[in-house]
């Protein structure tokens, strides 16, 4: 009881600074819609082929890749405040533009350029968060904010849908207004706050955030840790669907709703969850995590029904809600305060490879070996995450 009083008065002293930057994240999520359609749109409103348009999307998801790489610095030296609000007016603009292109290589610039400022708006949000919190408490903190971004994605996708049923130019309008919305907010909301001009790198010389993995073993043994297990999880937004339509022959519909399962547990659970495993040591928070995640998928492998399938998503989402805040507290926890926005853009470029990489993997595995070989292989990748993460040591503050 005396850890849950700890953490809900951690969650009312929390700054006006953090509850506006949870306001302006649920905005900028509720019209997160465009790069859920952005194939559909490509094949079918402008008739590329299904290659084309799923390169303009590989070329989306890279630029994001590329933005972890190099921007964490960018993030320490003009500031996450700054840099989230750029980000967003940027992303508008460019979503704005999409409608009024036509032609393929404008399409791939545009696409590139989208990915760059949608990769940078995550970690700059996670590090002026991790600002905000304070020491011991970050998980606390990372469970609301991802409450906001989960509480936008059950919402906007199912707009986009809407929307896309009368006009795909509108998804993209919605989405860039939305985007601009948000860094008005974030603008009005910090205006005349310390917050807006902070910056804990005072060196203004630009280093890349690789040079941190060189000299810190512990930031190498998570980012590594954290791909195989993300390739795990991202099979969910990949070849699940394909598997429950083509292998279980069950509908569509149903994979919908089992996003609507995961969402509906994250937003009522998560929150509790971590403040019950507060205590708890990291290596122990990413096993367990591993270890949900991939039961949830290697575990397909004996689904024979619906509610096999249900079970099996509430297993991996369990592992989602126990290992992805427990990441961000600990890359909140072992970086430098000045170095922050680069150790929290290396955990994005780490969990962004993944995305990368696992679908595609998936996809490959999947048509060689079927929907079996590619669970097998999912609790390979487990085992490997298990492996690396138990050779973690826990920050000093702990």
């Amino acid at each position: 009881m005396n850890l849950f009083r700890r953490a809900i008065l951690h969650i009312r002293d929390l700054p006006s600074a953090f509850w506006t930057v949870i306001i302006a994240t649920l905005m900028n999520q509720l019209g997160n819609m465009a790069f859920v359609f952005l194939v559909l749109y490509l094949s079918q409103k402008l008739n590329f082929s299904l290659p084309q348009a799923s390169f303009a999307f590989a070329v989306f998801s890279a630029s994001m890749l590329i933005t972890g790489l190099i921007g964490g610095s960018l993030i320490d030296r003009v500031g996450a405040a700054k840099i989230m609000m750029g980000a967003l007016l940027t992303n508008g603009i460019i979503l704005l533009s999409f409608p009024f292109i036509h032609s393929y290589i404008p399409i791939l610039f545009l696409c590139f350029l989208w990915g760059m400022t949608y990769g940078l708006y995550r970690p700059a949000s996670q590090t002026l968060v991790s600002h905000l919190s304070s020491p011991g408490m970050h998980k606390i903190t990372f469970s609301v904010y991802r409450l906001a971004i989960n509480l936008g994605m059950s919402l906007g996708p199912a707009i986009g849908g809407y929307l896309a049923l009368h006009s795909f130019a509108s998804i993209f309008i919605a989405n860039g207004c939305a985007n601009i919305l948000a860094s008005l907010i974030l603008f009005f909301g910090l205006t005349g706050s310390s917050w807006l001009h902070y910056k804990p790198a005072r060196n203004e010389h630009y280093e890349f955030s690789l040079k941190w993995v060189k000299h810190d073993a512990g930031l190498r043994i998570f980012l590594l840790g954290l791909i195989p297990v993300t390739m795990i999880f991202f099979q969910h937004e990949s070849t699940l669907a394909v598997f429950l339509n083509r292998d279980m022959h069950l509908s569509l519909s149903f994979y919908g709703w089992l996003f609507t399962i995961n969402t509906l547990m994250i937003v009522f659970f998560e929150l509790p969850l971590n403040m019950a495993t507060l205590n708890w040591p990291y290596r122990i928070n990413f096993i367990l995590g591993s270890i949900f995640i991939s039961l949830g998928f290697a575990g397909l492998l004996f689904a024979y029904n619906a509610y096999h399938i249900i079970a099996l998503t509430m297993t991996w989402t369990l592992g989602e809600m126990i290992l992805f805040p427990a990441a961000s507290s600990y890359i909140a926890e072992i970086a430098p305060e000045a170095q922050r926005g680069s150790y929290v853009s290396l955990m994005s470029a780490s969990s962004n490879l993944g995305l990368l990489l696992g679908p595609w993997c998936g996809a490959v595995v999947m048509a060689h070996l079927g929907a079996n070989g590619l669970w097998t292989i999912c609790g390979f990748w487990g085992v490997i995450s298990i492996i690396i993460f138990s050779y973690l040591r826990e920050p000093k503050a702990i």
